[in-house]
């Protein structure tokens, strides 16, 4: 046994070695701060690996030696080899490898290997497994551990379980303060999951003190966005005010005259432009408020906010000298808005009062008319009003219902067999008051004129499922058909609006929402693949074979027949529109770009193909 574990301390120490590798990228810059932690987490990682495979192979010490040795050989070869590909895909994508990389790579479709690519990785393995079984040879044959050697073994695994546990508490306490310099070195070790904990850092920290580290010039920044700088307005063009109203978890058929009346009736009357297929960036609402935002994939969130990175949309309108008012009914600290889009917002809304969720809707209104009524009337305004009855399925209880029979949620008692009506009936309740509070924000809009100076999008962060494909899924953050992901929306703005409707029946993404307000209404002159990888919705779309969307754990690439789903794993599902797994083979050509448009700000000079 002691053997064994001396041979996996120096497999540790390979394995750290190897993952220098994963630090040599272009564009890193880490300070002592960084270095430091990096080496802490790089040990403290591989170690409780590696205890977890010392743990596996207890079974092989009943095995004669000889066999025991030459599966060892194989196994921890075929670890460090791995760990060595790992970083090859990391150098090439930003991302570690997984088992949709690797069926893209051996699909046929994509990358053919050459005959020298093959020799070398016989090379590489032949070489890794020899190597093994030589410090295998040596530790069983020729090593005697005297007292001090034992000495220097107790001493190695003391430092190795410190590195552990402080590289987890320093990223608890990095986390907790937005420290970028700590964050990001998760990027760079692959099942790399650090410990973090707002509860243990809140008992430290009783007055709630918590500060978000923002720095203009983040040179620990592991992405390159935007690619070049902006120029915004150079010709001095009048600005229009802009305006996002967001449902949380509003369904693209409860955008109707029955269900949001007031909605749907301000719309026709103000020749508004119904998207109608149109997908939010995420079945969650941090990825698709942040592709709405951003104009970019969800699957980005991470990076963003391990550097605090803010919104260029948010940031132009703050050079634009906007008004800029930011009304959520739930917390911005949950999802971490607060870190990421809005971060250089200063005195930012955090939330509003705790109470219920159509409480909270009518405070965000009420709060809204009372500023737009006394903020400068010489500046250009941004509004954005994000209400959360429907994620709560909530509305008063002296608010008369009309979708009737109506069922209490539970989410404990939910399953394939029980009967949505009564739920959907709640939930159509909630959209139908928030549209009632909606009523008093366009009237405001259209009493003081501003809605013929003002571009008013209203859509949802993600849609809300009812079991809708017979597979007991009820909610969100579950897959990525229409019943979670497709959204209302509509853009308002006058006649100007007319050349939007060449897009208004094409597939549309929340990631077209930035680059068309950038380019067309703070005139910004870069190309659109300088800050988003959406397109302009003014210009005709032709191209579009598939959309990227994502949550906390996964993402999706969906196309108008399929919907091709990588988990939390890394594991790849093939599966049709409603979520069924078919038997088809993906076209690997779109996850290849996909995949680019996932690593496309993780790479300077890289060019972005549509």
């Amino acid at each position: 046994m002691k053997k064994l574990y001396l041979f996996v301390l120096i497999n540790i120490l390979i394995s750290s070695v190897i993952a220098i590798r994963f630090f040599l990228v272009p564009g890193i810059a880490f300070y002592w701060v960084g270095v430091t932690f990096s080496v802490l987490a790089v040990l403290g990682h591989f170690f409780s690996a590696y205890l977890l495979l010392l743990i596996v192979c207890i079974p092989l010490l009943w095995l004669q030696q000889s066999v025991r040795t030459i599966i060892l050989a194989i196994l921890f070869s075929f670890f460090q080899i791995g760990l060595y590909v790992d970083t090859i895909v990391f150098q090439q994508y930003r991302f570690h490898i997984n088992q949709s990389v690797l069926s893209m790579v051996f699909s046929g479709q994509v990358v053919d290997f050459s005959m020298f690519t093959y020799f070398l990785m016989f090379v590489l393995i032949v070489a890794s497994f020899c190597l093994e079984y030589f410090l295998l040879y040596l530790i069983n044959n020729k090593l005697i551990l005297p007292h001090k050697k034992s000495r220097i073994v107790l001493l190695s695994t003391i430092f190795l379980f410190s590195s552990f546990l402080i590289s987890h508490i320093m990223h608890m306490i990095a986390f907790y303060y937005a420290y970028s310099p700590i964050m990001v070195v998760k990027e760079y070790i692959p099942l790399y999951r650090p410990f973090t904990s707002k509860k243990i850092m809140t008992f430290f920290d009783e007055k709630g003190q918590r500060k978000v580290v923002y720095s203009k010039e983040n040179s620990n920044a592991s992405v390159d966005y935007p690619k070049n700088p902006l120029v915004i307005n150079p010709e001095n063009n009048k600005l229009k005010n802009i305006m996002f109203i967001v449902l949380d978890s509003w369904r693209y058929d409860t955008f109707s005259k029955d269900v949001s009346p007031n909605t749907f009736r301000f719309v026709k009357q103000n020749n508004g432009v119904i998207f109608d297929n149109h997908y939010s960036t995420g079945n969650a609402t941090r990825t698709g408020i942040f592709g709405l935002f951003y104009g970019i994939p969800g699957t980005y969130w991470d990076s963003f906010l391990r550097n605090s990175i803010p919104s260029l949309f948010i940031t132009t309108l703050q050079k634009e000298n906007y008004n800029i008012g930011i009304f959520t009914s739930a917390k911005v600290t949950a999802p971490e808005f607060d870190r990421t889009a809005f971060v250089t917002i200063k005195n930012l809304r955090i939330s509003s009062k705790d109470s219920s969720a159509s409480n909270r809707d009518k405070q965000i209104t009420d709060d809204w008319l009372a500023w737009y009524k006394i903020r400068d009337n010489s500046r250009p305004t941004f509004s954005f009003l994000f209400y959360d009855a429907p994620h709560a399925y909530d509305f008063p209880a002296d608010f008369a219902v009309k979708f009737k029979p109506i069922g209490e949620l539970n989410y404990m008692t939910l399953n394939n067999d029980t009967d949505p009506l009564p739920i959907f009936n709640r939930y159509k309740q909630s959209v139908y008051y928030d549209d009632y509070l909606l009523q008093n924000v366009y009237d405001e809009l259209t009493k003081l004129g501003s809605l013929d100076d003002t571009i008013l999008i209203i859509t949802g962060d993600h849609a809300q499922e009812m079991n809708d494909n017979k597979l007991g899924f009820w909610g969100h953050n579950g897959n990525y058909t229409d019943a979670q992901t497709k959204v209302p929306f509509i853009i308002i703005g006058g006649r100007e609006l007319e050349a939007l409707k060449n897009n208004s029946a094409k597939m549309t993404s929340h990631e077209d929402v930035i680059p068309t307000l950038m380019k067309h209404y703070l005139y910004v002159k870069n190309d659109i693949s300088d800050y988003s990888t959406g397109y302009d919705l003014f210009n005709p779309i032709t191209n579009r074979n598939w959309l990227l969307m994502s949550n906390y754990s996964s993402y999706a690439i969906r196309t108008s027949d399929n919907i091709y789903l990588v988990n939390r794993l890394g594991i790849s599902h093939y599966m049709d529109l409603h979520n069924r797994e078919t038997d088809e083979t993906p076209n690997y050509q779109y996850i290849q770009e996909a995949m680019n448009h996932m690593r496309y700000f993780s790479q300077s000079g890289q060019k972005l193909k549509k």
